[in-house]
């Protein structure tokens, strides 16, 4: 039978679990219910192993499995990932932590959150990228990854979603910490300049927000350190902190103690970010200075005589 969850919360590995399982069921392109009547379980029951609700067992794995005719490595992992779950500790004691493991991609775990934090100290995150300014990247050798503009576009479209719409398509609020570090030295000037409107357009959205660190402000704690907090609207879930490195190998953090610094880090960038207003008019000025420098300079020039 399901289990409960470990002092009731669902880790990220328990959860790519429940994902993976119903990955089986919509390969089938199965209700609920279809599945159901072939393993004999409710639907309910069902609907909470899928949402994570409850853990699922090494049994239930294997049942569920093979009724889906699910390949059998991928069952075979699955049953370590639930034997693991039981005891996390335990288990990397017993036989070591040098296993494939199931992961989820930073997309994978958007794609469940309400809300995103981001600092952003080298290059800006997908979510926010232009085409231009990807390929830039990948041709610099910087990310060798392709930008996944379905998974950007559909992360996006959370961002636009009203009151009304909420019960059909979670809202996302993104929060966006940039620094002028990472605002520029990408690309040549057209990529830059489209990259800065972009983000302007983005500031425009209900769900997004963005903040500029000034430049001139010093020192400041956490400062050099790239990061994204992923916050959930289910109790079962605990907030989620995923370091960046530009060539991949993202690191996930899941403790209160792991989380903590980066929680003081963004405590302390209230300090030196700029508002959302003078934040935007920035953008505006760095993308005129970029598409159209004689123009820009005389606006400088009319401003220091006026």
């Amino acid at each position: 039978m399901a289990l409960q969850l470990v002092n009731g919360r669902a880790s990220l590995e328990v959860r790519a679990l429940s994902r993976t399982v119903l990955g089986w069921r919509t390969r089938r392109d199965w209700s609920l219910l279809e599945l159901g009547s072939r393993v004999g379980f409710s639907t309910a029951k069902l609907s909470h192993l899928c949402r994570a609700a409850q853990r699922m067992s090494p049994s239930e794995v294997v049942v569920v499995g093979a009724a889906c005719g699910a390949p059998d490595d991928e069952v075979e992992l699955c049953i370590r990932v639930a034997q693991r779950a039981v005891d996390p500790q335990m288990w990397d004691r017993i036989n070591g932590d040098a296993w494939a493991r199931l992961t989820w991609t930073p997309w994978d775990v958007l794609a469940e959150a309400t809300e995103l934090v981001i600092v952003a100290v080298e290059t800006l995150p997908e979510l926010v990228r232009t085409c231009g300014y990807h390929a830039a990247l990948v041709t610099s050798g910087a990310t060798t990854n392709d930008l996944d503009l379905a998974k950007q576009q559909d992360a996006l479209r959370r961002l636009r979603v009203g009151a009304k719409q909420s019960s059909k398509l979670r809202r996302l609020n993104v929060r966006l910490v940039v620094t002028e570090q990472a605002l520029g030295g990408v690309g040549d000037s057209k990529v830059m300049a489209d990259q800065l409107e972009h983000l302007e357009e983005l500031g425009e959205l209900p769900g997004f927000e963005l903040r500029t660190v000034d430049g001139d402000a010093g020192p400041y704690f956490g400062m050099g350190v790239s990061f994204s907090v992923m916050r959930f609207m289910e109790k079962r879930f605990d907030d989620v902190v995923l370091l960046h490195t530009l060539h991949g190998g993202n690191t996930w953090l899941e403790s209160a103690a792991e989380r903590d610094s980066y929680e003081r880090v963004l405590v302390a960038l209230d300090d030196v970010v700029r508002t959302e207003e003078l934040s935007l008019l920035w953008l505006n000025e760095a993308s005129l200075r970029l598409r159209e420098p004689a123009r820009h300079l005389q606006l400088v020039t009319d401003q220091a005589r006026s």
